[in-house]
């Protein structure tokens, strides 16, 4: 595949917790450790040349890369991470963002956190260009589906706090485009995914809808003349039918 490769001394399956990679962990002849990233289905190779961006070694048409290996802990494994880290993080993000690019996958297995408190964006697969509060309000949602949310510290890295308002209306939009996504089905169908995984993404997919119907209730609420409607309506339903709206809510 790559001619590296033919001088690697060891070559090992990588444990890890991605859904769309097949990954492995190689030492070449020099000492180096890199990381074989296989994708299930081919796509194309990256467009641009991201500073800071772990080395590229190796790649292919089908887009089968072999990149520079980070050391350390991703994110998801970390957390809760000190505020040094959050910083840093901030600081990876800002980086990006203020040349234009976005990382266009930034969910916490992307992440790596070195034993020095070195943030690293990691698997470099689909970068372009975009509006950095799609972003974002993407890593704000990663952060919810692990029960955490960004902290003060990662803005005081990343520069500026944006907006709170508008990226709450970048991450509702979002929410509503990844939940009608085919990432769901592609999931559901892949048999390479281990039970782990697929009660990981189905439990991201209950706690999307029920994140998304909590923002549309309140949003209707803080609206005085739909939320006098709601009321109105409320009002006129049998008292056995407002019971039985009620009891989905809790069961989430």
């Amino acid at each position: 595949m790559f001619r590296l490769l033919e001088t690697a001394v060891h070559v090992e399956p990588l444990e890890g917790d991605g859904l769309t990679n097949v990954l492995h962990l190689v030492t070449l002849a020099d000492g180096r450790k890199a990381v074989l990233r296989q994708p299930k289905v081919a796509r194309d190779l990256p467009k641009f040349v991201v500073p800071g961006a772990p080395e590229i070694l190796a790649h292919n048409g089908r887009g089968d890369v072999l990149v520079e290996y980070v050391e350390g802990r991703t994110l998801a494994e970390a957390l809760p991470v000190p505020d040094e880290v959050w910083r840093n993080i901030g600081r990876a993000f800002g980086k990006v963002h203020r040349v234009g690019l976005l990382h266009n996958d930034v969910n916490l297995y992307n992440i790596i956190v070195g034993a020095d408190g070195k943030a690293t964006l990691i698997d470099w697969d689909n970068p372009g260009q975009g509006n950095p509060l799609d972003e974002l309000a993407a890593f704000e949602e990663h952060l919810y589906l692990h029960g955490t949310v960004l902290p003060q510290a990662f803005w005081t890295g990343y520069g500026y706090v944006p907006d709170l308002n508008l990226l709450r209306t970048h991450r509702i939009a979002g929410c509503i485009g990844w939940l009608a996504s085919e990432d769901w089905r592609e999931w559901e169908d892949d048999r390479t995914l281990s039970p782990h995984l697929l009660a990981r993404v189905r439990n991201w997919r209950r706690l999307l809808a029920r994140w998304l119907a909590d923002q549309l209730r309140t949003a209707v609420l803080e609206t005085d003349g739909l939320a006098a409607e709601v009321a109105v309506l409320q009002h006129r339903q049998r008292p056995e039918h407002r019971h039985e709206q009620r009891g989905p809510q809790h069961s989430q």
